[in-house]
């Protein structure tokens, strides 16, 4: 998309954010990368390219508020912070922001996502353990802070409550809704399992997959986290793990690690992060509860779900129904 006709979006003048970047509007052209137009949300990402610069990527929530934009700005500084000074990992870096009008924009980083490595490893045209010991790396080097103290999943349990009992009332209305029953039950059995356990807390990624992941000529890049803050660090490893499952399916021939995801992916992983996953009755929590919150955000009606929808709600079946037969009790 090109601004030769100065064209400019509800809320974004685009001339200014050139300004504000001490260019020429002239000298400037744009190219939608990414919109996201829901009853919740209008956000935009577009490539700003120009004669005197390098790449910009420019984000825009025309629908956001000053708050959410502020915990943004204040997750990339402080993600910058963590892995300023390394040369292997990267935040892509942050030029310039706007709260009030809810504009980030950031250098462009040029390269492969982890995403398109690992789909390239399928056809044998990369490593794909390689991929995710890197991506695990990173967020090694993001978690290298954390504190120590026991887990006590009570807010979580009290939530899942509350959607089991709206779900037999009969106010909510869930996909496959009895086997939806079937993973609030299993959540309580994981969050017993795991009540009292050793839990890293510290600053988190919060969208943590393989398509946030940039690898740059100098290192690997982490882009769009999310402003969660401090807590249980378990959550960017299943945030990973489980994206990874929904975008490349889980082993049916090979040999299965935990949730039906392949050993070796677990194994590859785990190098890199530093420490075995498979084992840790935290992650075993965050797993799950991550298939659940994503369970909740499929249409219930199979006609009313996309085809994105519905792979997700089947590879989310068959994760919750492997891991319940691995880490099952009675």
């Amino acid at each position: 998309m090109s601004n030769s006709t100065r064209k400019t979006e509800p809320g974004l003048d685009r001339d200014a954010v050139v300004r504000a970047l001490g260019l020429n509007p002239d000298q400037a052209t744009w190219r939608l990368i990414k919109s996201v137009s829901t009853e919740r949300e209008q956000r935009e990402v577009l490539l700003l390219d120009h004669t005197d610069r390098s790449s910009f990527v420019v984000k825009h929530e025309a629908r956001g508020s000053k708050e959410h934009s502020a915990q943004m700005l204040g997750c990339y500084r402080a993600l910058e912070g963590v892995m300023e000074g390394s040369r292997a990992f990267h935040m892509a870096p942050l030029v310039w922001a706007d709260s009030e009008r809810q504009i980030l924009v950031l250098d462009h980083v040029p390269g492969l996502t982890a995403y398109a490595r690992l789909q390239a490893s399928e056809i044998e045209l990369d490593t794909r353990a390689d991929v995710l010991r890197q991506c695990g790396a990173w967020l090694r080097h993001l978690h290298s802070e954390t504190s120590v103290l026991q887990f006590y999943g009570n807010g979580m349990l009290r939530r899942v409550r509350r959607f089991a009992q709206r779900t037999r009332n009969g106010e909510h209305e869930a996909a496959y809704p009895k086997k939806f029953l079937g993973i609030c039950a299993f959540m309580h059995q994981l969050m017993r399992a795991a009540d009292g356990a050793a839990c890293k807390y510290g600053l988190r990624h919060g969208d943590a997959h393989s398509r946030n992941f940039i690898f740059g000529r100098d290192g690997l890049y982490g882009i769009d986290p999310l402003p969660r803050g401090d807590g249980p660090v378990a959550l960017d490893v299943a945030r990973f793990m489980t994206r990874l499952g929904y975008s490349f399916g889980v082993e049916r021939a090979g040999e299965r690690g935990l949730a039906g995801l392949n050993a070796a992916d677990w194994v590859a992983f785990g190098s890199g992060y530093g420490q075995p996953c498979q084992d840790d009755p935290v992650l075993h929590v965050f797993f799950c509860h991550q298939l659940f919150n994503d369970w909740l955000q499929i249409p219930a009606k199979k006609e009313l779900r996309t085809q994105s929808e519905q792979r997700r709600i089947e590879r989310i079946l068959m994760m919750f129904q492997t891991l319940r037969d691995q880490l099952g009790r009675d």
